[in-house]
C-alpha cells in the first residue's frame, strides 16, 4: 500500500517538477532604482491549512493533497482573523493545498472577488523520492545522513530546516529531484523582492501570500535574528514589511489571527 500511495504521489508530480523551481527565480538582476514615491508593503504570508497527507504524517512538498474539513476550518477562521486587513493583492503557491487556502481566506475576509495570482516559485521544498513516504523514513534519513539514531531532540538547532532539504537533496539519487537549502531559499526570496517591488510600483499596501511550511521558514531563515527554526503550523502568519527597498520581518508563525477568527 505504501508503494502504491508513493506511486501515485511521485507520479502525479512529474509533470511539476518538471517546471522545477520556476523560471519566475532564474536570476535576472534588478537594474531599476527604488523610488522614493513607491508604498510600504505588508506581507501577510500564510501556511496552508491541514491536508490529508498532513492528518497522515506523509511527506508532502511537490505532491499534493486536499484540505481536510479541519484544514478548511482553520483557513475560514484565518480569514475571519484578518477580516479588519484590506488586502490590496493575494498570491499563494500553485499548488492545490496553498490555492484553495487562499480562496477560503478570502471568502471569509469579506474580499473574494479579489484575484489570487498562483506562482510555482512559492511551492513547498520538493523531497524528491521521500514524497508520499511517512515523515519517520524521511527523519530517520536525514538523522543517518548527519551521523544520528534521531532528531527528536532536534540536534540540528535552528538550522533544521536548511540541512534537513540538503540532506534530502543528496540522499535523492534515484530520482534527482530533491532540493537544497540554497536552491529553495533562492527562488523563495527571488519571488518575495518580486512580489514586493510591484506592489511597491503600485502604491503598496497589505498583500496576502499563502505557501508553505518549510519554504517559509528557508526564505526567512537569514532575514532576522528572531529565526528559531521551529515549525509553522498551519494557517499561521508570518508578516513582513517591505519599504524603501529593505525587509522587515515583524512577526514569524503567528497563530493568533485564526485563533481570533475561531473565537467568532
Amino acid at each position: 500500500m505504501k508503494k502504491f500511495i508513493k506511486a501515485i504521489v511521485v507520479g502525479a508530480g512529474i509533470s511539476l517538477m518538471i517546471v522545477g523551481s520556476g523560471h519566475e527565480a532564474s536570476g535576472k538582476k534588478e537594474t531599476k532604482k527604488e523610488s522614493s514615491n513607491d508604498g510600504k508593503v505588508t506581507f501577510y504570508i500564510a501556511r496552508h491549512g491541514k491536508t490529508l497527507f498532513n492528518t497522515m504524517d506523509r511527506v508532502q512538498g511537490w505532491s499534493d493533497t486536499p484540505l481536510t474539513e479541519q484544514g478548511r476550518e482553520v483557513a475560514e477562521d484565518l480569514g475571519r482573523g484578518l477580516k479588519d486587513i484590506k488586502f490590496k493583492s493575494a498570491y499563494s503557491s500553485d499548488l492545490g493545498r496553498a490555492r484553495e487556502t487562499a480562496q477560503l481566506v478570502l471568502a471569509n475576509n469579506g474580499q473574494k472577488k479579489l484575484a489570487i495570482t498562483p506562482k510555482e516559485t512559492l511551492r513547498e521544498a520538493c523531497y524528491g523520492k521521500f514524497e508520499g513516504d511517512f515523515n519517520e523514513n524521511m527523519k530517520k534519513a536525514m538523522a543517518e545522513y548527519y551521523g544520528y539514531e534521531t532528531l527528536d531532540n532536534n540536534p540540528l538547532g535552528k538550522e533544521m530546516f536548511e540541512k534537513g532539504a540538503d540532506a534530502v537533496s543528496a540522499l535523492d539519487t534515484e530520482y534527482q529531484m530533491g532540493e537544497d537549502a540554497k536552491t529553495i531559499k533562492a527562488r523563495m526570496q527571488t519571488t518575495l523582492k518580486q512580489m514586493a517591488k510591484k506592489e511597491a510600483k503600485n502604491g503598496g499596501g497589505n498583500v496576502l501570500v499563502v505557501g508553505h511550511g518549510m519554504s517559509i521558514n528557508i526564505m526567512v531563515s537569514d532575514m532576522t535574528d528572531k529565526y528559531t527554526g521551529e515549525g509553522l503550523k498551519n494557517a499561521s502568519v508570518t508578516k513582513i514589511i517591505y519599504d524603501k527597498g529593505k525587509f522587515k520581518v515583524e512577526s514569524i508563525g503567528d497563530t493568533s489571527y485564526f485563533e481570533k477568527g475561531k473565537k467568532e
